[in-house]
């Protein structure tokens, strides 16, 4: 086979472009015993995936399978069954103990909110406070400007808000064509 056709197909091999076809001419070339120097290092490669393919199972899997399986499958019936009330026993007490636990410590949990003072200096409280309000007075100053710049803007559109309204249905708008039919 030419070496340019083996080179284009190890590199459509590599980008995972070649056909069923394809790789099998591949698998062709480096199973003879002519390959060149430099492609030597993918004989391995072809031939596992050559050897691979012929793997068969052998007549007696389908019986071990089944044999391994029944024998796994009885013995962990039988370890269930037997243990089964105690099972359900020992379920019972640990939901009874969970639940008890639990009432107990509800019932001693203290739900009133406690108010525990966080600065062991008042200056230092005043001063966070203090900077925390002004943050917040700062930035409703700053919406509250945004929104008259907003309704300054809407009132500059020059918008006929009442021709536009068509929920006032006690009021409705009469326009030009309504009012010369009646």
């Amino acid at each position: 086979m030419d070496s340019e056709k083996i080179h284009s197909l190890l590199e459509k091999y590599w980008n995972c472009e070649t056909s069923v076809q394809e790789e099998k001419e591949l698998q062709l070339f480096f199973s003879d015993g002519n390959v060149p120097e430099e492609l030597r290092q993918y004989i391995p490669l072809f031939s596992y995936i050559r050897d691979e393919q012929s793997v068969t199972l052998g007549d007696d899997f389908s019986e071990r399978l089944q044999n391994a399986l029944g024998a796994e499958g009885k013995e962990r019936y039988i370890t269930i069954r037997i243990f089964r009330p105690l099972l359900r026993i020992a379920v019972s007490v640990l939901l009874v103990v969970g639940m008890g636990i639990s009432f107990y410590f509800i019932s001693k949990q203290d739900n009133r909110p406690h108010f525990v003072e966080t600065f062991e200096d008042p200056n230092a409280a005043m001063q966070q406070a203090t900077y925390a309000l002004e943050k917040l007075s700062h930035a409703l100053r700053k919406s509250e400007t945004v929104s008259v710049e907003t309704i300054h803007f809407i009132d500059d559109l020059d918008i006929d808000w009442t021709a536009i309204d068509s929920l006032n249905k006690n009021n409705p708008v009469e326009t030009d064509s309504v009012k010369t039919e009646r």
